[in-house]
C-alpha cells in the first residue's frame, strides 16, 4: 500500500500554505481536441493514463513518479506522452478527477425508500467500498493537495459537489421537521463528509482493522444521532 503522508487535518488539504489556485486551462484536453484524435490515438491516450496510474500506485508518491515511469508502464514511447499530455501534472489532474469523481460525484445511495437512516447506511457502504478500491490513488491525491494548490483547488471543488448534494438533503429533511432543525445543514454536511472521509483513510491507507459491518453500522449511527433521527 502506497506510504501515508498525512497531517492530521481533514482531506489533507490545510497542510499548504499557499492560497487555492484554478488547475491550468490545460490540465485537460477540451472536447474538440479529443474529437481529433484517430481511434489509435484515443486508445493510446487511455494506456497512459491506465500507465500513470499503475505507476504512481507502484512509487506510491506524486513527487517521485516520473515520465519515464508513465510511459513503461504504459509502453508507450517517451516522446509519444507530450503528444496526448502536456506535463505529468495535466495527466495527474485529468487522472484524479476520474477517480474523485467516481467516489463523490457518482456515489449517490441506491435506496430509494423514504427512511433517511437507509438512504445514509447505502451512500455510507458505497462510499467506503469505494475508498477501499481507490485507497492507494487517494493517498497520492491527498499527497499532491497538500503540496500543490491547484491540485488542492481540485480536491475542494471535488469534494464540494458530494457535500452539496447532501446538504440539499438535509434541508430538505430540515424543513420537514425530520432532522434537529437547529442543525445548519451545510456545516453538518461538511463535517459528517469529514468524519467519513478520514475514517475511509485511517482504515483503507493507514491499515486500522475494524470489523466491516460494525464499523459501517456505526457510522451511521453517529449520522443519524449527529442529526436527531432514528431509525423507526
Amino acid at each position: 500500500m502506497a506510504k501515508s503522508t498525512r497531517t492530521g487535518t481533514p482531506s489533507g488539504l490545510e497542510a499548504a500554505s499557499a492560497p487555492d489556485a484554478e488547475p491550468p486551462d490545460s490540465a485537460l484536453m477540451n472536447a474538440d481536441a479529443l474529437a481529433g484524435l484517430s481511434a489509435k490515438g484515443l486508445r493510446t491516450r487511455k494506456r497512459l493514463l491506465e500507465g500513470a496510474r499503475s505507476a504512481f500506485e507502484k512509487k506510491g508518491s506524486y513527487v517521485e513518479t516520473r515520465i519515464s515511469d508513465i510511459v513503461k508502464e504504459s509502453g508507450v514511447a517517451y516522446g509519444s506522452f507530450y503528444t496526448y499530455f502536456e506535463s505529468k501534472e495535466a495527466l495527474f489532474y485529468e487522472l484524479a478527477v476520474e477517480v474523485v469523481h467516481e467516489m463523490y460525484v457518482e456515489g449517490t445511495s441506491r435506496y430509494r425508500g423514504d427512511n433517511p437512516l437507509e438512504r445514509i447506511d447505502a451512500s455510507n457502504r458505497q462510499f467506503l467500498d469505494s475508498y477501499r478500491r481507490h485507497a492507494a490513488m487517494m493517498t497520492i491525491i491527498e499527497q499532491a493537495a497538500a503540496l500543490y494548490p491547484e491540485f488542492r483547488a481540485l480536491r475542494r471543488r471535488l469534494r464540494q459537489g458530494f457535500v452539496d448534494r447532501i446538504a440539499a438533503n438535509f434541508e430538505r429533511l430540515s424543513s420537514a421537521r425530520r432532522m434537529d432543525t437547529s442543525i445548519d445543514p451545510v456545516i453538518a454536511a461538511h463535517a459528517l463528509v469529514s468524519m467519513t472521509d478520514n475514517f475511509g483513510y485511517l482504515w483503507f491507507v493507514l491499515g486500522e482493522s475494524f470489523d466491516d459491518e460494525k464499523a459501517l453500522t456505526t457510522l451511521t449511527q453517529l449520522w443519524g444521532n449527529s442529526l436527531g433521527l432514528r431509525r423507526s
